[in-house]
């Protein structure tokens, strides 16, 4: 089942301009258009930029995979970057579950260029927090 997904205005994903596109408990997909605020020095998409798309990503596949009250923070990200991202074209990013248990769950996302092709491979872990008990 997919749901609405909306990252608010005031988070880094937005203030990057991550824009999610599809969420379901499944999937998450997103896409990012570079431009030359998010570049490295050699005028590619700078890879805390591709990470922190990932990291949105398999924070909000935990999140619509939790039961009301929980919430989640990543505990481990390891990152593949294979192609370079030029600046003006838009990433493309999904994002699917390796593991989804009740304390940890695992995300895979790929982000892909214009063309394609796969520029970063990247999976992660979320620590799964249950609710606070009433003190």
């Amino acid at each position: 089942m997919e749901q609405a997904f909306t990252l608010g205005q005031k988070h880094f994903a937005s203030f990057i301009g991550i824009e999610i596109t599809k969420s379901s408990p499944d999937l998450v997909e997103a896409r990012l258009t570079t431009r030359e605020e998010l570049s490295n020095r050699s005028g590619f998409l700078h890879g805390g930029a591709i990470m922190a798309m990932a990291d949105t990503l398999g924070g909000v596949g935990t999140t619509v995979n939790l039961p009301k009250g929980y919430r989640s923070v990543t505990t481990e990200s390891k990152t593949n970057f294979l192609l370079a991202i030029p600046i003006g074209e838009t990433a493309r990013a999904e994002c699917t579950p390796v593991h989804r248990g009740k304390t940890l769950m695992v995300w895979q996302t790929k982000i892909f260029r214009e063309d394609g092709k796969l520029a970063a491979l990247v999976t992660q872990s979320q620590l799964v927090i249950a609710p606070r008990e009433p003190a």
